[in-house]
């Protein structure tokens, strides 16, 4: 009947798209103003990247390798900061480096934010664990700062670490006057290696170029979209733990026993995608439900652009 009114799939099948962008805007702001915990679980990789971490004794010395650009911030900062916590309550002493050529300045940034300042203020309620404390420069951590060379350069810090930073920490001072730094000459005399990674040069090489050679302990962070490519280190045993991605750094977080920004991060990824599911699932529904009753009706059944 060429008058009769549309059924609700037709009038559904053509509302306003904009509704579905301000739906998924209410669910990515919501939770970050409010965020609702839902339960983070952690998974195998991510507790097995933790009881590493927990198995370090007071003045152990770690290494950290920060391989990252702005970009990668808002992955990979929260666990970061997650892990700082951690070893900072275990009083383990760090030595930081890059590869990346854009990192200095973020690292910089992130070392003020994290070692230098404590992350957990004062009076804190919420806060369950041990004290959080400042660090100091070359006396409980040293930066080594960049050096070019991507791979090349990971290969010589495996084989001497000192040679391949002339000796020095980034300020200049003698590695031989740091205490701590006794008895350090390359990556194999670390306690333990957290490799921080946006991609390459960063964890993968690492595995690749002094991992097996040496038999260095190695756990590593890395952005959602670079797990693929470190999972089989993880399954092989050559790295015993991955953090992969923001959700990840939620369940890291929960180890860690401080919510932070990973976890609000959970929260949106999680009602954003279920905002996207829904959508698909609706979608469908309005698509068969519909072509069924114009079928029964024998009215035509709008084809999809480009069909033939």
């Amino acid at each position: 009947m060429a008058n009769a009114s549309p059924d609700w799939t037709t009038r559904l099948a053509a509302f306003d798209r904009r509704w579905l962008f301000l739906i998924m805007g209410f669910a990515i702001v919501l939770p970050l103003l409010r965020p609702c915990g839902i339960p983070v679980v952690p998974t195998p990789m991510v507790r097995a990247a933790y009881s590493q971490v927990e198995a370090l004794k007071e003045n152990d010395v770690v290494f950290l390798s920060l391989d990252l650009d702005p970009a990668s911030t808002p992955e990979l900062e929260p666990f970061y900061k997650a892990v700082m916590l951690h070893l900072k309550r275990k009083n383990v002493k760090i030595v930081i480096a890059t590869t990346w050529y854009s990192a200095p300045p973020l690292v910089e940034s992130w070392i003020r934010s994290g070692l230098e300042t404590q992350l957990i203020p004062e009076g804190d309620k919420s806060y369950k664990g041990a004290k959080d404390r400042v660090y100091k420069k070359n006396v409980d951590y040293v930066y080594l700062g960049f050096r070019e060379g991507k791979t090349a350069t990971i290969a010589n810090m495996g084989a001497d670490l000192r040679k391949t930073f002339d000796g020095r920490a980034n300020d200049g001072t003698l590695l031989d006057n740091i205490p701590f730094m006794s008895g350090i000459k390359a990556l194999k005399d670390f306690k333990l290696s957290i490799l921080i990674s946006a991609g390459s040069p960063g964890a993968k090489e690492y595995v690749q170029y002094v991992q097996a050679r040496y038999g260095l302990k190695m756990i590593a962070s890395c952005t959602a979209v670079l797990l693929t490519d470190l999972a089989p280190y993880y399954q092989s045993g050559q790295l015993l733990g991955v953090v992969g991605g923001l959700v990840s750094a939620a369940e890291y977080e929960v180890l860690v026993g401080r919510n932070g920004s990973a976890i609000k991060g959970a929260d949106v990824l999680n009602f954003g995608h279920m905002v996207v599911v829904l959508a698909i699932i609706l979608g469908n529904i309005i698509y068969f439900v519909g072509r069924r009753a114009r079928r029964a009706s024998g009215r035509a059944v709008p084809q999809p652009k480009g069909a033939a």
